[in-house]
């Protein structure tokens, strides 16, 4: 009587007896589906993969150090905002404070490039000359 609730003994390539949770209908080493059907999905909450924002924290910090430092603050603040809210589930906060970095980032560069540009013609076209200078 007890024989006929035995486990047949295993192949050889298997890596020991099924176990009582195991559907003996299923071998022991399937492969699991790919992709759970729709139902599934919805049945477990399988939710689509959506891309990571972005947190422009590097450029966030070069733009602070060589462009123009209050707009660079600014892009700092919001880069660090991104992982946070990631971290507490706000993906959308996320998205949101990636793309305020990522505009004053820009911000940033163009102002820090016209600063540059106005400075490089002040300096070069207030050169010293030698008209107004006494003569030895």
């Amino acid at each position: 009587m007890a024989d006929k609730h035995r486990v047949p003994p295993p192949d050889h390539d298997d890596w020991g007896e099924r176990t009582s949770w195991q559907d003996p209908s299923v071998p022991p080493h399937s492969e699991p589906p790919t992709q759970p059907p729709h139902s599934e999905q919805q049945q477990w909450g399988f939710a689509p993969q959506r891309p990571v924002p972005e947190s422009y924290m590097t450029p966030a910090i070069l733009v602070t150090l060589l462009c123009f430092l209050p707009t660079g603050i600014a892009a700092i603040v919001f880069a660090s905002q991104v992982s946070a809210k990631l971290t507490t589930g706000d993906y959308q906060g996320a998205a949101q404070a990636s793309r305020k970095a990522r505009i004053l980032i820009l911000v940033s560069v163009g102002l820090g490039v016209l600063f540059w540009l106005i400075f490089i013609i002040l300096i070069s076209t207030s050169g010293t000359s030698t008209e107004y200078m006494p003569a030895p």
